[in-house]
């Protein structure tokens, strides 16, 4: 995570960066892949590793790779996971809100969901999951609504990582990946106390 940090100094370094791109893109892939499939780290920590490592263009191409595909992988690994968990949990109120729309419905919410920068993406995907939506209709919906977002999102991020130092940069996405990961822990307990 702290990869945000990183910077360049004497051409001897800048050189061996430049050499490395292709690696790093492919390392970094997987990471950005992960991150939007799982849907609980907020995707604007690995926008700004993407911006850091491959500028304005690169990060925007590598992010909205990530973003796009990890949504059709967690969408079958939320729908296979619901397949096996406890049906108590599934009747909570935000997830039973999805199963009554219908699949031209959840097509329009998806996109309408995905437009809002602050509605975790895990949320969005978990509940299209408890559906009868089709996945290539989930993926044209979720890509319609997240590329606008993560337009803002890259906008947002690249301006912060202008004009804000990287002390401060790196202490605030520390800060919001330990609560992240915090928020997850404690809620992969919910369905253990349900049962």
């Amino acid at each position: 995570m702290f990869i945000v940090c990183k910077t360049t100094n004497k051409k001897g370094s800048t050189a061996i960066v430049n050499g490395s791109v292709l690696l790093e893109f492919f390392l970094l892939l997987p990471v950005n892949l992960a991150v939007g499939a799982l849907g609980f780290v907020p995707s604007v920590l690995i926008t700004a590793v993407n911006i850091q490592f491959f500028g304005l263009y690169g990060g925007a191409i590598l992010t909205l790779i990530g973003e796009i595909a990890s949504a059709l992988l967690g969408f079958h690994l939320y729908r296979y996971g619901f397949s096996k968990a406890n049906p108590k949990w599934l009747h909570h109120r935000f997830w039973t809100k999805f199963q009554l729309q219908s699949t031209k419905q959840v097509f329009s919410l998806v996109i309408l969901l995905r437009l809002l920068p602050f509605v975790p993406s895990g949320f969005v995907t978990a509940g299209a999951a408890l559906t009868l939506i089709r996945a290539r209709s989930f993926w044209i919906a979720s890509s319609l609504g997240k590329i606008p977002a993560v337009i803002v999102e890259l906008a947002t991020v690249y301006g912060i990582i202008q004009f804000v130092p990287k002390i401060v940069q790196c202490s605030f996405f520390s800060i919001v990946l330990i609560t992240a990961l915090y928020i997850w822990i404690k809620s992969k307990k919910i369905p253990q106390s349900i049962r």
